[in-house]
């Protein structure tokens, strides 16, 4: 008996699910101990600010990546000529060579412009925000890298692989953090980050195979990534300025609202990528080869499976996490009372961002379907459309209600954001089913029939 798309997924990516939720741990374990290093307040504020820009820079360039690679790869090897490789090392090189050149040339506008964005923060030793912004960005450029590999190896069937190279990289930055004495110079925090990744891309889970190099196809696989990612980027550009956007704004509340707000965020996004990268991203391996086969019809259902499925784990995930740390605070485990007491005021803002995750996981969920038929334009025209809706919600959200209007704000974006993409993707099946099945009509002798297609 053949079983169902859902039912398979369940199974087969529980390890990958757990390796994953194992690695989110591991990175909100290292956001605590920045928070233990740093404290709550001015110091806190002025570390999460450095890393905006950078943050928000290397997303908009290699964001992309996660989104197009594991299609590229299933092609690839779709030819059965060997060509996967060359896309991986391709990428490998593409992404590390343009991350270093993106550094160059954005370094010094990046703090040149520091000032301005966070003027309430200037007058803190901008010296450390320049030492912080080229630290943060060579961990981006690794990351970057780390997840090229990662695509490869999800789309040979081998995710619990991918997540053993991450756990080993959290391993050793926790390790790193743990060294530290204090955090005066606060570029050792992001030095940690670097450490971890770059144990993470040299980790030895690549298959003998893979170790080929077919030469004369390096720029027709830049110009394909080029070509695929532009318009991914297009449309995300609006929601990866997102961070820069909302940090100025907390900036501008009381002391330690910048700290609160990211970690907030930053606690919502860890959740996102334990389903993301445990299973919305080795699903996506299936739901490509039904797009590349036609199968719209099956694409459908399997993509609103996921998006409902993945939306379930991650609030339970959220609800459990936030369970077992009610539950440590109440049996008196003293290593986190510093931590709850110093957010307990901004509670509700916590609250408020479940929308935000909640609406990330959709607009992920059928975006990357959208790429999977080849209609990365559409996202963008999607995306752009909620973009005005959203900003106007965070602005008067801020100026009414501070740092919770703020949240609710992000939260209201987010969900029409995927709303959006979600009526995109089902517009564009509707509207493809239609033209084939007159395009298969017109074929027809005259006086022939044809039944309706998938």
């Amino acid at each position: 008996m053949k079983r169902s798309l859902t039912g398979r997924i369940s199974w087969k990516y529980s390890g990958p699910l757990f390796f994953s939720g194992v690695n989110t741990f591991a990175g909100v374990a290292f956001q605590f101990g920045t928070i233990y290093k740093l404290g709550v307040g001015v110091r806190s504020d002025l570390y999460f600010a450095s890393i905006m820009v950078p943050l928000v820079i290397f997303n908009l360039a290699f964001g992309g990546l996660n989104n197009v690679l594991i299609p590229m790869f299933v092609e690839a090897k779709a030819k059965n000529d060997g060509t996967e490789t060359a896309v991986l090392w391709n990428s490998l090189l593409g992404t590390l060579g343009g991350g270093t050149l993106l550094l160059a040339i954005l370094y010094y506008p990046t703090v040149r412009l520091f000032p301005l964005l966070f003027h309430k923060l200037a007058w803190i030793d901008v010296g450390q925000v320049g030492r912080v912004v080229v630290v943060y960005s060579i961990y981006q450029i690794f990351f970057s890298a780390g997840a090229a590999k990662n695509c490869y190896l999800f789309a040979q069937e081998r995710p619990v692989s991918a997540q053993m190279s991450a756990f080993w990289g959290w391993l050793l930055s926790l390790v790193m953090l743990a060294r530290l004495h204090s955090g005066a110079n606060l570029s050792d925090i992001a030095m940690c980050m670097v450490g971890g990744t770059a144990l993470a891309l040299v980790f030895p889970n690549l298959e003998k195979a893979a170790f080929r190099y077919r030469k004369g196809l390096f720029w027709q696989n830049m110009t394909a990534l080029r070509n695929r990612t532009l318009p991914i980027i297009g449309g995300a550009a609006v929601s990866k300025i997102e961070p820069l956007f909302d940090g100025v704004l907390a900036s501008l509340c009381r002391e330690g609202s910048l700290t609160v707000y990211y970690l907030f965020s930053r606690v919502m996004l860890n959740v996102l990528s334990v389903t993301f990268a445990g299973y919305m991203q080795p699903a996506q391996k299936a739901l490509a080869e039904m797009g590349t086969s036609g199968g719209w019809g099956r694409l459908r259902r399997g993509t609103r499976h996921v998006a409902i499925r993945s939306t379930l784990v991650s609030l339970g995930l959220l609800a459990a996490g936030c369970a077992c740390a009610v539950g440590l605070y109440a049996v008196g485990i003293h290593a986190i009372r510093p931590y709850i007491q110093a957010f307990a005021d901004d509670w509700l803002v916590f609250l408020l961002l479940i929308g935000y995750l909640v609406g990330m996981v959709v607009c992920i969920a059928y975006s990357n379907s959208l790429y999977i038929i080849r209609e990365e334009r559409l996202f963008m025209w999607a995306s752009l459309a909620a973009f005005p809706a959203g900003l106007l919600c965070k602005l008067l959200g801020a100026y009414f209600y501070n740092l919770r209007g703020l949240a609710l704000g992000t939260s209201i974006y987010w969900l029409l954001y995927g709303g959006a993409v979600m009526f995109a993707f089902s517009w564009r099946l509707r509207r493809g089913t239609q033209v084939r099945s007159r395009t298969a009509y017109e074929a027809l002798p005259p006086g022939v029939g044809v039944e309706s297609t998938d």
